[in-house]
């Protein structure tokens, strides 16, 4: 794919900052008026799936002035398009991070088919955020790397990025699959770096987007050394775990499995909706004019819902969620697109929102902290003090009035909260 000249597809004027959130479906375009001169349009980044695979989670935000598209340089000091996407030094500040991590802590992203602009992205978001230099410890470029196993961080000094497939092999494919699923992969290798700058990250390359593909990407992630946190933005209807027992068999050894919400308001996801793993919902999030948290509200498109496959999560008793199954969502972060993110993706700079946000920035904050004994949910449910509790906001309509609504306490669209520092990851 032929790399463009870096630029932020937004409207100078969008200073003026955007509210604007998107109507219709995750797979539809949708416009929203902003003024008489500026429109947004957004749109799923991969296409509606076939009968039995799942869909990406990430949603691309363009914006238009007069019709046409708008271009801006973003810049590492400022917050960039118009105050409307959040760069990963605001994300930090917005979320009180400071730790940055260590480069044997691995986070573990698991994706479909092959990206061939993966670490060239990284890299980029990286240096815009001056976040340091990231080596690619799976050079494809060189032949002794071609079809070997990797099942750990090799010696180095600077964090290492590694791709492989779903059999833990290198990957040597040099050209990009699927344009919508490589979208999906810079934001999470992204959001994940922003929050764990000097974490090490996994990129584990499902062959194609089905349960059984992802299964076994996912046990290939845990089984690599010094994976801390499994991040899966991606989802699709309610379904049976025990058909896919990598996902338990991570959590069982202490690896936080996190995966999106969905992006569909309120109805159960899997794997979001597995009693193993902690499901991450979404948020529109608002700073100050110093760049600190200043609320959240549960996104209108979150995911959440009462699993009937599943049983409830060890962390989660029936009396707080008031669902005999596995409720989602367990925490929640920024996932609107009309608060979105900035994401470097093959030369250039978009706004991306999502729930595929959502779950790598808490895989982020989960590869930061300890080493997990029992679950990491446990683990932030015993610390949900250390947790924004998001009062306002809804997904639909649903039996529970808390299951689709935020309230104070747990609820459906953003489980106990948002990140205040990582102390609760």
């Amino acid at each position: 794919m032929k790399r463009q000249k870096i630029a932020l597809v937004v409207a100078a004027s969008l200073a003026l900052g955007l509210t604007a959130v998107a109507v219709g479906s995750p797979n539809s375009v949708a416009f929203a008026k902003v003024t008489s001169k500026v429109q947004v349009k957004d749109q799923a980044s991969c296409a509606k799936p076939a009968k039995g695979r799942l869909a990406c989670l990430a949603i691309k935000r363009t914006f238009f002035v007069n019709g046409m598209r708008g271009r801006i340089t973003p810049k590492a000091s400022v917050q960039p398009m118009g105050g409307v996407a959040y760069g990963a030094n605001q994300l930090r500040k917005a979320y009180g991070v400071t730790e940055v991590g260590a480069r044997y802590k691995v986070i573990a992203i698991v994706d479909a088919y092959h990206s061939a602009s993966a670490y060239q992205d990284l890299s980029d978001y990286r240096a815009m955020y001056n976040l340091g230099p990231i080596d690619n410890c799976t050079k494809q470029d060189l032949p002794e790397m071609e079809g070997s196993v990797m099942t750990e961080v090799p010696a180095g000094k600077n964090p290492c990025f590694m791709q492989l497939d779903q059999n833990g092999k290198v990957a040597v494919n040099h050209d990009t699959q699927d344009d919508g699923w490589a979208q999906e992969t810079s934001l999470d290798i992204e959001m994940a770096t922003a929050i764990c700058p000097h974490c090490s990250i996994l990129l584990v390359e499902a062959k194609i987007p089905t349960m059984v593909n992802f299964d076994r990407a996912v046990a290939v992630a845990a089984e690599f050394r010094g994976v801390k946190a499994i991040s899966n933005s991606y989802g699709g209807g309610d379904n049976a775990e025990f058909k896919y027992p990598s996902f338990a068999a991570a959590t069982a050894k202490g690896i936080a499995v996190v995966a999106s919400s969905g992006d569909s308001g309120f109805g159960a996801s899997a794997p979001a909706s597995f009693a193993s793993v902690i499901a991450v919902g979404g948020t529109s999030l608002r700073v100050d004019a110093k760049g600190k948290w200043a609320g959240e509200t549960a996104w209108a498109k979150a995911g959440s819902g009462c699993s009937t496959y599943n049983k409830a999560a060890t962390w989660q008793p029936v009396f707080m969620t008031g669902c005999a199954g596995k409720m989602t969502a367990d925490v929640a972060a920024v996932a609107d697109p009309a608060t979105g993110v900035a994401v470097a993706y093959d030369g250039g700079w978009y706004t991306f929102g999502g729930t595929s946000v959502s779950a790598p920035l808490i895989a982020g904050m989960y590869a930061i902290g300890p080493d997990f004994g029992e679950s990491a949910g446990a683990f932030t449910v015993a610390n949900a003090d250390k947790l924004h509790d998001i009062t306002e906001g809804s997904n639909g309509r649903c039996d529970v009035k808390y299951w689709c609504n935020a309230r104070e306490g747990w609820d459906g669209p953003t489980g106990l909260g948002s990140p205040i520092g990582s102390d609760a990851f």
